[in-house]
C-alpha cells in the first residue's frame, strides 16, 4: 500500500495537477488536504470512502477528508478548467476523441443531490441511485476524465424541499443528459481541446448529431 501511494504522490503528472489547481485554493491547509486526498484515491484500496482513504493515509480518522468534502471552500469549477488546460498541452499533436458515458452509484437514501429511482447501467437496471454523465479525452494510449454533470431528474429539480435538503445550488436547473453533453463538449473545445471525433455508447440522436456538427465535430 505504502509503495503504491509513494509511487503515485511522487509522479510528474501529480506534481503537475497539483500544482495546476494550486490556485483554486484560498488556504494552504486545504491545498494540501486535497492532495492527499487524491493521493488516496490513487491507492489500491478495494473500497473507496473517507475512511478506507484515512486508513491509507494513516490519518487518524476521516474527518479531515470529510471537512474537504462537505465544508471546505474551493474553485471546484475553475480546478476542473485547470486540469482540462494541463490535459491540453500533455496531449498536444495527438489524434482526440472525446468520449462521453454515465455512471451509476447505488445510493441509500434520497437525500443525497440527484438521488432517485432511475436506471443506471452500473447497477443493471433501474435502482436508487445518482447518475452523472463524464467526457473524457481519448487517444491510443490515454483516457483522461475532464468534466462531469451530475444528472439532476426534473421532478427533482423542481423540488424546492428536496433542493434544500440536498443543498443544491440556485443556479442548478434541469438539464437532459444530451444538454448536458453538448455543454461540457463545447466547454472543451473553449479551453483548448483539440478533438475531431465524439463517441458515446448511450446518447444518440438528430439533436446531438446536429450540435456536434456546429461544433465542428464528426
Amino acid at each position: 500500500m505504502e509503495a503504491t501511494i509513494g509511487k503515485a504522490a511522487g509522479g510528474r503528472l501529480f506534481e503537475a495537477v497539483m500544482d495546476a489547481i494550486a490556485c483554486c485554493f484560498a488556504r494552504r491547509e486545504t491545498r494540501a488536504t486535497a492532495a492527499e486526498m487524491v493521493t488516496g484515491l490513487l491507492a489500491e484500496v478495494d473500497t473507496r470512502n473517507c475512511w478506507t482513504l484515512a486508513e491509507a493515509l494513516r490519518h487518524p480518522g476521516p474527518h479531515r477528508l470529510q471537512h474537504l468534502l462537505a465544508r471546505a471552500r474551493f474553485d471546484q469549477d475553475r480546478a476542473r478548467e485547470e486540469i482540462t488546460r494541463l490535459v491540453v498541452r500533455e496531449l498536444a499533436g495527438q489524434d482526440v476523441v472525446l468520449v462521453a458515458d454515465e455512471t451509476g452509484d447505488a445510493k441509500s437514501s434520497t437525500d443525497c443531490v440527484g438521488a432517485g429511482r432511475q436506471y443506471s447501467g452500473v447497477i443493471k437496471g433501474v435502482g436508487l441511485c445518482q447518475v452523472a454523465v463524464h467526457l473524457a479525452a481519448v487517444t491510443a494510449t490515454v483516457r483522461v476524465v475532464i468534466d462531469r454533470a451530475l444528472y439532476l431528474r426534473k421532478d427533482r429539480a423542481a423540488d424546492e424541499e428536496r433542493r434544500e435538503t440536498a443543498g443544491v445550488p440556485e443556479g442548478i436547473t434541469f438539464a437532459t443528459k444530451l444538454q448536458q453533453t453538448t455543454a461540457m463538449v463545447k466547454n472543451a473545445l473553449a479551453l483548448g481541446v483539440k478533438a475531431r471525433w465524439f463517441a458515446d455508447d448511450v446518447y444518440s440522436g438528430r439533436e446531438l448529431r446536429r450540435s456536434l456538427r456546429e461544433l465542428g465535430i464528426g
